[in-house]
């Protein structure tokens, strides 16, 4: 059986090249999942194969390049992987992208083979492409891993985007039901996608444990040091973050961000009115980790005010917890309950409950929280590795053959 892998993250040969050419926020949490989805994968199927198209902004605004460059890549040391090109430009590169995948897919497979197309995110151009292939090739599956809902996914007031989502959202009604698998972040997605009786499987989080840190002798930091790694979005929380901070009055105290997002010119502002708030930038994800290493606790403003945090389990959790340093958060409602007693919850959802929460945690005894987080660590490494959540995949796939 043909198991590909149809998603948008960044080859190793590519990733700097990436880095160096995306002006603005670059997809690492995606990029981070679908790499721990495909070491998973590669534990359970014999001969997984990526079809890739990197997930990038537009020319000229968010990417330096007009036309990507189809090249051929291998993801472990016997596959053959193709970075399929694409024109890189504003509303065209749906189409471009499409059609480049849709003939890669005509080309590459055989008609008649059987085949399970695992497609990385509601993106409607690999679902469209994917679709056509099922119906040229009827022993074609699909399996669609939904991070997140297309409805939900941002809150840009820009009139054009808000458009063009509508129409994805229309398309999706009309392809959603041909979709014969599903992976999802959380329960309530299987209701809003009207899954009904198909296959699915909670994948909230993947531990890709090739990636985690395991012994670089890093010590915690000598002040009480709260660390916000993620997207600068004010959706997600971080001026309350920095309000939260604004009420811990003690010199001791640092507030390290790194990220990008709409709130960079507030954080900036305020970084350089309290010293104790360190902007690091959007930096490499090597470095983000080692920097949840040596701070004391790790924070997520994300509130649950909204429909949408019923669908978005934040993927930062998995990665803050694989730390094994605190993490500190509000409980939202697509967090699965086993994994309440290893956070620490801020049950008031306001600046000054998250202010309050971080202080008491921060204010423990040193010995108790490396505990904590060490707990914490394990649970994810036994329950979240990329060899557990393969294995539900792999018997997911097995159910649609």
């Amino acid at each position: 059986m043909n198991i590909v892998f149809i998603g948008g993250l960044f080859p190793k040969e590519l990733r700097k090249e990436i880095e160096s050419k995306s002006l603005g926020v670059i997809q690492y949490a995606a990029d981070t999942l679908q790499w721990a989805l495909i070491e998973g994968l590669d534990r359970h199927v014999n001969a997984l194969r990526i079809f890739n198209l990197i997930y990038i902004g537009s020319f000229p605004t968010r990417y330096k390049d007009v036309r990507i460059k189809k090249t051929n890549f291998s993801h472990n040391t016997s596959s053959y992987d193709v970075n399929i090109g694409f024109v890189n430009l504003p509303i065209y590169k749906l189409w471009s992208r499409y059609w480049n995948l849709r003939k890669e897919l005509y080309t590459t497979l055989n008609r008649n083979d059987e085949a399970v197309l695992m497609i990385y995110a509601i993106h409607v151009p690999f679902l469209v492409a994917a679709i056509d292939y099922k119906q040229y090739n009827r022993n074609a599956k699909i399996c669609l891993i939904v991070p997140d809902l297309p409805e939900y996914m941002n809150d840009d007031s820009n009139l054009v985007k808000k458009y063009i989502k509508r129409i994805e959202i229309f398309f999706l009604k009309k392809y959603l039901p041909k979709v014969d698998a599903f992976i999802l972040l959380s329960d309530h997605m299987a209701t809003a996608l009207k899954v009904e009786r198909r296959p699915w499987v909670r994948i909230e989080g993947v531990i890709n444990t090739r990636s985690i840190n395991r012994d670089l002798g890093l010590k915690k930091e000598i002040l009480r040091t709260v660390l916000y790694s993620g997207t600068l979005a004010r959706r997600y929380g971080i001026l309350n973050l920095l309000e939260a901070f604004s009420k811990i009055q003690d010199p001791n105290y640092r507030l390290w961000v790194c990220g990008d997002g709409d709130a960079k010119d507030i954080l900036e502002m305020q970084a350089k009115v309290d010293h104790r708030i360190v902007y690091f930038g959007q930096i490499a994800r090597e470095e983000v980790l080692r920097l949840q290493i040596r701070a004391t606790v790790l924070v997520n403003p994300r509130s649950s005010d909204g429909e949408y945090t019923k669908f978005s389990f934040p993927s930062k959790t998995m990665e803050y917890l694989a730390s094994g340093t605190p993490c500190v958060m509000y409980k939202l409602p697509a967090i699965p309950e086993e994994y309440h007693e290893f956070i620490y919850f801020c049950e008031e959802e306001t600046p000054v409950g998250l202010s309050k929460t971080i202080a008491t945690v921060c204010e423990k005894n040193s010995l108790d929280l490396k505990a904590f987080g060490e707990r914490a660590k394990q649970f994810v490494l036994n329950n979240k590795s990329s060899f557990v959540q393969g294995e539900k995949i792999y018997n997911l796939i097995k159910q649609i053959q």
